[in-house]
């Protein structure tokens, strides 16, 4: 194997960054959207006052829908030119390790870093959607390697590019945000016990990173006060562990299987560190320190979460870089042929498995029935009215030209949020201006129909399409949807 990687060590590197890109952008051609890519793309169609107003009263740091923004200025704002904006980081990050982390820990960590990246179904998913996952696993893993150089090294310019892309991955998701400080505490860690002369640097640094972030800490005191109930969060105990276990190595496969590879994996990292580290604890250093990083964010935001739940799994993505380097490393350091094929082969099975899994359910036609049926039928002057803006949210991105009304019957604090699907959305607080309308309503429930009844029980409704029911694969939701003449 060295003697190959050595040999065609550019061909492999090439090819692997292309199938980087080809391997989420299988996904990305298509125009089907669940709630939080429907913000995404109502936002990149925003006037900028109106995107800075929602953007800021959303529960997300702002960047990524400013580049959004500036993105679709160039690209448009169709749904698959914006897909293809979230595959630009994944290669972004293979091009990093194709070069910068190959330069620093050799040929056989960047191969198997590229190969593990190209391979777990998360990258395939969230590599094609248009959410600041993958910009935040790229800020996330760029910070991590430079403050390595910085500790390594100790020159100004691994200080200053370990400091911009920390605040990058701070003002990308508020669990890079985390991530980032755990680094520095690490890095603080290490300085003390093994460079004090390096902590004068450190704290010049860990100040600039702090004036740097002012501007995100009002607004992340701002939402996360607004949001005080986390209603839209939940952890569950202990069901949530297994989900963590499994979550990098599915999308929507059989479960159990991911499960059990991902326990496999994770016990065999356990026990190849923990050999490694009693061999040559500095040489398996780098890795104890990118899992004793994913691991105390992991672990103090399910602690949080006892009081007031944050976590999810899928926001384990922006230090999924340091996950797949730890990983890399210790497959570089395995001697034995026969783990590295199982390992691979199990890899390449759940990649296919998920892979068709997505595929199939991303662009089957049962996606646009809910949305044909309406256009088929839709009239000048119909409003939509609905309570869920889950499902909802495609009808508010796809029919700009009818006025809609989200009835927010938990009265949440979303009425500026909700600005991403201006002007065609409004937020309601009752049903008075639907009860005083006179004309077509067109009504989306979810799977329950508590507005359907609602809408049916008013007086001078009538009835023009009862209810129909549709499954959405994209997001796993369903649409019922009816049409009502009110007079």
């Amino acid at each position: 194997m060295e003697n190959i990687l050595k040999k065609h060590s550019k061909i492999i590197n090439i090819a692997l960054v292309v199938l980087s890109a080809i391997i989420p952008l299988l996904a990305a051609f298509h125009s089907n959207l669940w709630f939080d890519e429907a913000y995404s793309v109502g936002l990149a169609n925003q006037p900028w006052g109106n995107l800075f107003v929602s953007a800021i009263n959303d529960v997300h740091p702002i960047l990524y829908y400013v580049l959004l923004k500036l993105y679709s200025l160039i690209f448009g704002t169709s749904v698959i030119a914006l897909r293809i904006f979230s595959v630009i980081p994944i290669v972004l990050l293979a091009i990093f390790v194709a070069t910068k982390v190959k330069k620093e820990f050799g040929e056989k960590v960047s191969f198997y870093f590229l190969l593990v990246l190209l391979l777990l179904p998360v990258t395939m998913h969230y590599g094609s959607q248009i959410r600041m996952y993958s910009l935040s696993m790229l800020f996330v893993t760029v910070t991590a390697f430079y403050a390595y150089k910085a500790f390594k090294y100790n020159e100004k310019k691994y200080w200053i590019i370990f400091a911009i892309f920390s605040i990058l991955s701070a003002y990308t998701h508020y669990f890079a945000l985390f991530t980032i400080g755990i680094i520095n505490l690490v890095l603080l860690f290490y300085i003390i016990r093994k460079k004090k002369e390096l902590i004068k640097r450190w704290f010049i640094y860990g100040i600039l990173q702090i004036f740097l972030y002012i501007p995100g800490l009002i607004i992340f005191i701002m939402q996360s006060t607004r949001v005080a109930s986390g209603f839209w969060i939940s952890v569950n105990y202990p069901d949530i562990f297994g989900q963590i276990i499994e979550f990098f190595f599915q999308d929507s496969i059989v479960s159990g299987i991911p499960s059990i590879i991902g326990l496999l994996i994770v016990i065999y990292m356990i026990l190849r560190v923990h050999k490694l580290y009693i061999e040559d604890k500095e040489k398996i250093r780098p890795v104890t320190i990118a899992l004793t990083t994913c691991g105390l964010v992991v672990v103090i935001t399910l602690l949080i979460s006892f009081v007031r739940a944050i976590f999810i799994p899928r926001y384990m993505l922006p230090m999924l870089g340091l996950f797949i380097f730890a990983f890399a490393y210790v497959l570089s350091l395995e001697k034995g042929k026969i783990i590295k094929i199982v390992i691979f082969l199990a890899l390449i099975v759940l990649c296919v498995w998920n892979g068709a899994t997505l595929l199939n359910k991303s662009y089957t036609e049962e996606n646009n029935k809910p949305i044909d049926l309406i256009a088929n039928e839709l009239q000048e002057g119909d409003i939509f009215v609905y309570s869920n803006v889950g499902p909802s949210s495609s009808v508010a991105i796809k029919f700009k030209d009818n006025k809609q009304y989200f009835y927010n019957v938990g009265h949440w604090t979303v009425e500026k949020a909700y600005g991403a699907f201006a002007p065609q959305m409004t937020t309601i607080e009752d049903l008075t201006e639907i009860e005083n309308y006179s004309g077509r309503i067109w009504v989306v429930d979810d799977a329950s129909t508590n507005l359907y009844d609602e809408i049916k029980d008013m007086e001078g409704t009538e009835i023009i399409k009862d209810k129909q029911e549709f499954y959405y694969p994209y997001s796993g939701e369903t649409f019922k949807i009816s049409l009502f003449e009110k007079k």
